[in-house]
């Protein structure tokens, strides 16, 4: 499984929505430059993603977890790799 900056399940047994979201980093007209040159020539993932950033395995394992359906375990391997999550009901 590829690391993406955005990561949502729907868990209707327990009426919630799981978002897991990579924090953007602030950058600076000169950051996004370089970042966007970078990108150009060399390719592959942005400096900072989690494409580099985050462990595929752990991940996996991460997402495991959503699927079984330990909210409070999912939310804190998401949280040890970098995500924000957010936890909310579903309309």
């Amino acid at each position: 499984m590829t690391p993406r900056t955005d990561h949502r399940y729907f868990l209707p047994r327990h009426g919630l929505a799981f978002e897991a979201s990579w924090p953007r980093p602030a950058r600076t007209r000169r950051g996004w430059i370089r970042a966007r040159f970078y990108g150009l020539v060399f390719g592959g993932p942005t400096p900072g993603s989690p494409e580099e950033k985050v462990n595929p395995e752990a991940l996996v394992a991460a997402v495991d977890l959503v699927e079984a359906q330990d909210i409070e375990a999912a939310t804190r391997a998401f949280t040890e790799m970098g995500y924000r999550v957010t936890v909310r009901a579903l309309r």
